[in-house]
């Protein structure tokens, strides 16, 4: 007979202990042979079953609206802030696919000038409130939170921008444990798959080898998304070179994060940085993305090649895109979040 000691009960998980015990039962000495060469089977039978009934995370987003606790505020720089918004428990993932974004709901405001918005007609006059889409800068391996890096804009402090920013301003404004703020969420038509495949909407693109990558200002963010999705999987070896652009090195944004994960992943990551106004010793580019750091910088035009752009509009239409154009990428390999 087949004694229970012989079984490892210490694999069985719990909901199978009752289906071996009768088993010893009932079949005795032909469970002698199953123990004899079964304790490799019976271990793989459990890791099986552990995989399949491992419970997966809950996931916050469904797109629909719902509000978030603002838990915690980090000043990064004299203007740059990383706003931690809570999640409804500790397990709960945020949900957002890699290269998709969310949106901020805030209560609108009034200009210095009514009906205008720094200096210019303000599109948004008599909504009750104003929506902006962002990207986190955590991933769904942070549990029970995500975050937000944002520049914020005061108004006065520049004479161009009296208003400042809306939204930005909102947000900063929110107090610590005490104010929460209404998202809804995820949308985007990018969705990044890993081992370099994309969809762009409905459309799933041939596998790409090599990812460009520019950015502008905040910008970054989507960017540092796809990053460090690829990063993250040892078995992604997706090459990346990002062309981050700025007024100023103060004015980059989660420097320390990229020239991080550039010096920990050479063979995968290359980061090049250029400022409008740079500073002595500046060993980066200085002024607009030209074709000329296009083609030093980025991967080269070619069916193993896509590049990903975000930033303001006219950076995106005429410092990139055109120069991607001059330089022989195909429209289809250019790629704007």
């Amino acid at each position: 007979m087949a004694s229970s000691q012989m079984i490892p009960w210490a694999l069985v998980p719990d909901a199978l202990v009752p289906l071996v015990t009768k088993a010893v039962k009932l079949y005795g000495s032909e469970m002698n042979f199953v123990f004899a060469v079964g304790g490799t089977i019976l271990a793989i039978i459990v890791v099986i079953y552990n995989i399949i009934s491992k419970k997966k995370p809950p996931v916050f987003l469904t797109n629909e609206r719902q509000t978030v606790p603002l838990i915690d505020k980090v000043a990064l720089s004299h203007d740059t802030r990383r706003f931690r918004f809570g999640l409804p428990s500790k397990e709960h993932i945020l949900g957002l696919p890699v290269g998709q974004h969310f949106i901020l709901y805030a209560p609108n405001v009034t200009g210095v000038v009514k009906g205008e918005w720094n200096g210019r007609p303000d599109a948004e006059e008599g909504e009750t409130e104003i929506e902006r889409k962002y990207t986190p800068t955590s991933s769904d391996r942070d549990a029970g939170y995500f975050d937000l890096v944002i520049k914020v804009y005061n108004k006065g402090e520049k004479p161009q921008f009296p208003d400042g920013g809306k939204m930005s301003q909102y947000l900063e404004s929110l107090e610590v444990g005490k104010d929460s703020i209404h998202m809804k969420g995820p949308t985007g038509r990018i969705n990044y798959k890993g081992f370099g495949h994309f969809t762009i909407g409905k459309k799933e693109i041939p596998k790409k080898a090599n990812i460009g990558l520019m950015a502008g200002g905040t910008g970054i963010t989507p960017m540092l998304q796809v990053i460090t999705a690829v990063l993250s999987n040892p078995a992604d070896t997706t090459k990346m070179s990002l062309l981050y652009a700025n007024q100023t090195e103060d004015d980059i944004l989660v420097r320390d994060e990229l020239d991080a994960l550039a010096a920990k992943h050479p063979n995968n990551l290359k980061v090049w940085y250029t400022v409008d106004r740079a500073p002595e010793e500046w060993k980066f580019s200085t002024g607009f993305i030209t074709a000329d750091m296009i083609e030093e910088r980025l991967p080269a035009p070619g069916p193993d090649t896509i590049v990903l752009m975000c930033g303001p509009p006219p950076m995106v239409k005429f410092a990139c895109q055109a120069n991607l154009d001059i330089l022989g990428y195909l429209k289809e390999d250019q790629v704007a979040f």
